[in-house]
């Protein structure tokens, strides 16, 4: 999967939120400030494609993470993400 093309991280008063044209997520969810993690995986993702084990081996590698941790992680952050609609396929 990939994610959707010109999704864009703001910075607002209460942190980093998601921005961007075209996008189908609501406005409480472009307004929902994104933890680290969700920040470093969207910025470093771009347009690549991309599945639960590339998002916790990045996890791993920048956070530290164990693998169990990040996969739990990678797999609760891809499924918000098709719930607002960032996600194609």
């Amino acid at each position: 999967m990939k994610l959707k093309k010109d999704i864009e991280i703001e910075k607002s008063a209460d942190g980093y939120v998601l921005g961007g044209a075209d996008m189908d997520a609501s406005e409480y969810d472009m307004l929902t400030p994104l933890s680290d993690e969700a920040v470093y995986l969207i910025s470093e993702i771009g347009e690549e494609e991309f599945d639960e084990d590339t998002l916790a081996s990045m996890l791993c590698s920048r956070f530290g993470m164990d693998y169990a941790r990040a996969i739990e992680e990678a797999l609760e952050l891809m499924n918000h993400w098709e719930e607002i609609g960032i996600i194609r396929w």
